[in-house]
């Protein structure tokens, strides 16, 4: 860690997160050690947010408490629905019941909880989506995240989608369920406070929110990205040479590349959008006047027309129903 001490002298950190791959299947003593070591080489405040992603199978009381021991005050557990039929078709390890003891252990032990949902898995219909939301909503966790199955993402999936769509919810219905859910969140004390996440007061996700407000983040270990001194890096994928870019005394990096005044621009609004705040009315006409894109003034009136962007006191933000086009719009900012 000695070439990102040196790189972040002087910074003091909030938030630790642990994701990307299965962070729940370290050894416990590894953890431990880890953030010792993240500690010593940096400044760490005494009340960060200290996260980690856990699959409902890897937690276990003993295993709990160590993380706890560790420092670690944030969990995020991937529950993805609450139906076994839904979580086999999608080759899961864990059932509906291991979820609700993994959440019931570690809210027990005082952890800060998130857990995700995926809308459109196979199998899925209206009611198991909605018995999913509702225990998770009543479950404990002061924060939850909703993902849309992206299928074009695996051609198995998306190969069985085209062979057998009668087991999947069709995208009207899914848009339909996405709305309510809206509706249910928000009557359980939820707010929606970026585009996939809903939170209980306070217990939005601190360090995800850098992320779309570009605040600065390192970024260490296989694959990890980072936003640091105006630039924007990427660490090598594979092991094997992580380790021996480390051994020779080097970052192993597998991207490096500063930001210009218009890439920050664009950033700061496609990333900016997806919070509920959304982006300053003035930078937002900004990034329309300067993207050298003719169609994009009109279709940001007919966005504001049509009910999917809204502007007020002095900010553009996507509605409810914008969310759900919200791809379609965002990438003519990238």
């Amino acid at each position: 860690m000695e070439l990102l001490r040196e790189e972040a002298a002087g910074a003091a950190f909030d938030t630790l997160y642990l994701g990307g791959g299965t962070p729940s299947l370290v050894a416990a003593a590894d953890l431990e050690r880890l953030l010792e070591g993240l500690r010593t080489s940096f400044e760490v405040s005494p009340d960060a947010e200290v996260t980690l992603e856990a699959n409902p199978e890897d937690v276990t009381p003993e295993l709990a408490r160590a993380w706890a021991r560790a420092g670690i005050n944030r969990v995020s557990v991937g529950v993805q629905s609450f139906a076994d039929r839904e979580l086999s078709a999608v080759g899961r390890r864990h059932d509906s019941a291991r979820a609700a003891g993994a959440i019931e252990t570690l809210a027990a032990l005082g952890f800060s909880l998130s857990g995700d949902l995926i809308l459109g898995l196979p199998e899925q219909t209206r009611e198991s989506f909605r018995e999913s939301l509702s225990r998770l909503a009543g479950s404990g966790v002061g924060h939850v995240s909703v993902y849309l199955l992206e299928a074009e993402k695996s051609r198995l999936i998306e190969e069985d989608r085209r062979g057998h769509p009668e087991r999947y919810l069709s995208d009207d219905a899914q848009a339909d369920l996405w709305l309510e859910m809206g509706e249910t969140l928000a009557s359980r004390g939820f707010r929606h406070y970026e585009i996939s996440n809903w939170a209980a007061p306070g217990r939005e996700a601190r360090h995800n929110v850098k992320y779309w407000k570009r605040t600065p983040t390192l970024g260490i270990g296989v694959s990890a990205h980072e936003l640091w001194s105006g630039r924007r890096r990427a660490n090598v994928a594979a092991l094997p040479r992580y380790i021996e870019e480390l051994e020779a005394g080097r970052r192993p990096l597998a991207a490096d590349r500063p930001l210009d005044a218009e890439e920050e621009r664009r950033e700061r609004i496609f990333l900016g959008l997806r919070l509920a705040e959304g982006v300053p009315s003035g930078d937002f006409a900004e990034a329309v006047l300067e993207s050298g894109d003719p169609t994009l003034a009109g279709d940001r009136e007919a966005w504001l027309e049509n009910g999917l962007l809204e502007e007020e006191a002095g900010r553009v933000r996507f509605t409810e129903r914008g969310y759900l086009l919200s791809n379609e719009i965002l990438c003519r900012f990238v």
